[in-house]
């Protein structure tokens, strides 16, 4: 005979329920999407940072470049001007042309001519230099006007891409030009390919470009990243309306003449 108690006992046995849990694992699943949208955004943002801080940097070292460069420049021109003036001093004391009985005539009669001689040379030499200066300033300042005409021809054809036309990009630029913006500023606005938009939203903004004006350089790359996305709203917008279904003509349809058509119709 088995054993009463023992009977119980194995009856209550009762096989343990697993129950699930469907919003753990929702949230289980939707938690990593959200994470990876934000994530995404934060790369975005962070790439746009770093191409403006590239951006600032590079028009940063270049500002600095031309200044090292400018200012080089001009030591070697004070240093030629200097050693030209100690010429010119040098050249116009003559020594006085000696009287016949001086003791050492012939000395300083000689000395007399050298410096009369040195004179001569360095008036011929100094014309010379300065003709040289002004052919170089010359041919630099033609160099520099057929490049920038060159930008002006790109920047004028751009504009016309955009919907700006002639008359209203001059009315723009000379609004701008009025502002006193720096010549490389203005030859960078040119040179952008959204520089007639540029052009536009600065004349309408004259605060913006006053800030333009007091930046540094190394300030000046992100904002002008800033007016680009401004001035972009200025784009003439282009429609994905289809165009108008066209009319079919033909011969065979019978023209309207009234009713007649319709002999032997009834209307209800």
């Amino acid at each position: 005979m088995s054993d009463p108690q023992n009977d119980s006992v194995e009856s209550e046995v009762i096989e343990p329920v697993i129950e699930t849990n469907d919003s753990v694992v929702e949230s289980e699943t939707t938690a990593p999407v959200e994470g990876e949208s934000e994530q995404q955004v934060d790369e975005v943002e962070l790439a746009k940072k770093k191409s403006n801080d590239a951006f600032n940097k590079q028009y940063g070292q270049l500002k600095q470049g031309e200044r090292d460069l400018a200012s080089a420049n001009e030591k070697i021109a004070n240093f030629e001007q200097g050693e030209r003036e100690r010429q010119e001093k040098q050249a116009g004391d003559i020594p006085p042309m000696p009287e016949e009985f001086d003791d050492n005539y012939a000395e300083k009669l000689q000395a007399h001519i050298d410096g009369k001689t040195s004179q001569a040379v360095y008036i011929s030499q100094n014309k010379a230099f300065l003709q040289q200066q002004q052919n170089q300033q010359i041919q630099t300042q033609q160099a520099q006007q057929v490049e920038f005409n060159k930008k002006l021809t790109v920047y004028s054809n751009r504009a016309n891409e955009l919907g700006i036309n002639a008359e209203e990009l001059q009315v723009a630029a000379n609004t701008v030009g009025s502002y006193g913006l720096s010549d490389d500023l203005i030859k960078h606005i040119v040179s952008d390919p959204d520089g007639p938009l540029i052009t536009k939203h600065l004349a309408a903004n004259p605060i913006e470009a006053s800030e333009l004006i007091n930046m540094s350089p190394y300030a000046i790359g992100s904002k002008l990243d800033a007016i680009k996305k401004s001035a972009a709203a200025l784009k003439p917008r282009t429609s994905n309306t289809p165009d108008p279904v066209e009319t079919l003509k033909g011969n065979g349809v019978i023209p309207d003449d009234g009713y007649k058509n319709l002999k032997g119709a009834k209307f209800e």
